[in-house]
């Protein structure tokens, strides 16, 4: 597939809208936080305050330089009634906290940078693989329900991941095209990525990997022609090929920290306290249980099977089998169709999504999120299997349908970008509460993983209680101590962190994810005995799996309002795809056999 100058710029700037309208529009997040450090990092520019732009040892700074600016900015304008304040209004409820309006302005903040990277990565992938791996990788990774919901949050992993991704994919650009530009590219979001969050540091390694796999591809074509003097060469070639390169993108990697202002101040500070951090994260368990395969684990490791569980459950039916049919297409049928990329890019690839999960689970603290950057680099080997099955297709219907085999790129990116819009945007805006419908949905992933990440489904709780009269004066009880903040964005009453059945408040409110970790707040137990009994005022269920629950105290409701989102019909598609394709897969290589 080519595109000319101006579809290519069309086509990047329809990605850029639909990538910044599904993260900026109505966004939950759980963390406080990063609220409060992106307020106080603006202030401190603002001011000359260098010293205090160090706020957090992750230590964050691209997503409170993107967040921060973006708080001021919607105070400004909120404090002089300009109807400017449109430009951030849109993506509130109407029921939004001021505290609320602040948190989707920063997120809208993260949301143009996350946009401009998915565009920028995009971009990249048309040179290392055509348009057709471009536009199937960037419509994937956009639509990626686990990757979109971390993009709707005020935190560091989806920043980091997107960054990550883009470095290692210009590097590959890079060396497959021979332009130095793409290894400065790989280099400035490498550093920008450090600065985001410390396991970025997985570069390093990773770049010297790449290079070193570059040159020993090469020397084994060489080797032969320098029967002398061949140690000069070797280490001619090791410099050219190696340390030089090497220098070059470690330069453009230091580079965002040499223009960081506490790197100026007291940069053997900063350093100490970033390494102490991970230390400690790779010594120190999580301090809270953690379910998987139904079991609670408190204070030990978690198992090597986590975060691989983890990924599967958190991925789409769409992603996980394209990305077996890439593995297929590259090992036991690579001679079978056009390769989309060089398979020295895509086992590096490959390499960097497994190293990544390893090197994360050395840690002894682990959080599905933390291996955000192997999910995302998975949506990119997904369109590469997509794109290696579009040639086999092409291939075996060239010959009688050539009109047919001419379509099939466009229909197949299509249908699998289509599919997973399709499993992905029913649960809008809370797209974190999508789990494989491959492997059973939500119904299977409630026993298997820790659900509610993000708190899904805490704007239509503060919806339902926006509507009760003197909203102001009423006080939620909630089960679930860290759903507190999220409820803080749309609630505009008091929140308390103790149920009781004798106080005096108006609604008890049950989190899954707290009876899932056996994370209860005080008299929460106590106060479930007393409600269970009752009829819930509101229920927000999720694929079947209730969520939330909204008691009102001292009695039941008159009836139950339900929000329900997601379709577990949505099973059956996902075992029809995967038949479909299976099957699809198996006619197309017998037909090029016969061809042949």
């Amino acid at each position: 597939m080519t595109l000319s100058r101006r579809a290519s710029g069309w086509a990047l700037a329809g990605l850029f809208v639909i990538s910044f309208v599904l993260r900026a529009y109505r966004p939950i997040s759980w963390p406080g936080q990063w609220l409060e450090r992106s307020q106080a990092f603006v202030s401190a520019l603002v001011k000359g305050n260098l010293d205090k732009l160090y706020q957090s040892y992750h230590p964050g700074v691209t997503t409170m330089a993107l967040g921060g600016p973006a708080i001021r900015l919607l105070d400004k304008l909120t404090l002089d009634g300009s109807p400017l304040r449109v430009l951030f209004s849109w993506a509130f409820p109407p029921y939004a906290t001021p505290t609320g309006e602040r948190v989707t302005a920063a997120v809208m903040g993260l949301a143009v940078g996350l946009a401009v990277i998915i565009v920028a990565t995009t971009w990249v992938l048309s040179k290392l693989g055509g348009w057709e791996v471009a536009l199937a990788g960037g419509g994937l990774l956009t639509l990626a329900p686990y990757f979109l919901a971390n993009s709707r949050v005020l935190h560091l992993d989806a920043m980091m991941s997107a960054l990550m991704l883009l470095s290692a994919l210009s590097l590959l650009a890079g060396l497959h095209v021979g332009q130095r530009r793409y290894l400065i590219l790989s280099g400035l979001a490498g550093g920008l990525a450090l600065l985001t969050k410390s396991p970025a540091v997985f570069l390093f390694p990773y770049t010297g990997l790449v290079l070193l796999t570059y040159l020993v591809i090469r020397l084994r074509h060489e080797w032969a022609g320098h029967q002398e003097g061949r140690a000069r060469w070797l280490l001619r070639e090791v410099w050219r090929d190696v340390v030089r390169p090497g220098l070059w993108w470690a330069l453009f990697v230091v580079l965002p920290f040499a223009l960081w202002p506490p790197m100026w101040l007291e940069p053997l500070q900063v350093l100490r306290r970033i390494y102490a951090q991970v230390e400690w994260s790779r010594t120190v368990p999580h301090p809270h249980q953690t379910l998987f395969a139904g079991r609670l684990y408190h204070g030990e490791q978690l198992t090597v099977l986590f975060y691989p569980t983890a990924m599967a459950f958190r991925s789409t039916f769409v992603t996980l089998t394209l990305g077996l049919v890439a593995l297929g297409g590259y090992t036991i049928w690579r001679r079978r169709a056009r390769l989309p990329v060089p398979p020295v890019s895509f086992w590096l690839l490959v390499a960097y999504a497994v190293f990544f999960v390893v090197q994360m689970s050395l840690s002894a603290k682990k959080i599905v999120r933390y291996v955000l950057p192997t999910q995302a680099a998975t949506e990119i080997l997904a369109a590469i299997g997509l794109v290696w099955l579009v040639s086999l297709l092409q291939a075996a219907v060239q010959e009688k349908r050539p009109r047919v085999g001419r379509r099939l790129p466009a229909m197949l990116i299509g249908l699998a970008i289509g599919l997973q819009a399709l499993v992905t945007l029913p649960f809008a805006p809370d797209y974190g509460a999508h789990f494989n419908y491959l492997l059973g949905g939500n119904r299977v992933a409630v026993r298997m993983i820790p659900i509610m990440e993000q708190n899904e489904g805490i704007m239509y709780v503060g919806e339902y209680l926006g509507r009760q009269p003197g909203v102001e004066g009423v006080t939620v009880a909630v089960s679930y101590r860290s759903g507190a903040f999220s409820l803080r964005q749309y609630f505009p009453g008091d929140i308390l962190p103790e149920m009781s059945p004798d106080a005096a408040y108006e609604y008890d409110l049950f989190y899954t994810i707290a009876d899932q970790r056996q994370r209860y707040t005080v008299g929460a137990e106590a106060a479930w005995q007393t409600q269970k009994a009752n009829t819930p005022a509101l229920v927000v269920r999720f694929d079947g799996v209730d969520y939330l629950k909204l008691y009102q105290k001292g009695g039941s409701a008159k009836e139950t309002e339900v929000v329900r989102r997601g379709w577990s019909g949505l099973i059956a598609l996902a075992w029809i795809w995967t038949v479909a394709l299976a099957g699809t897969l198996v006619w197309a290589l017998r037909q090029e056999r016969a061809a042949a």
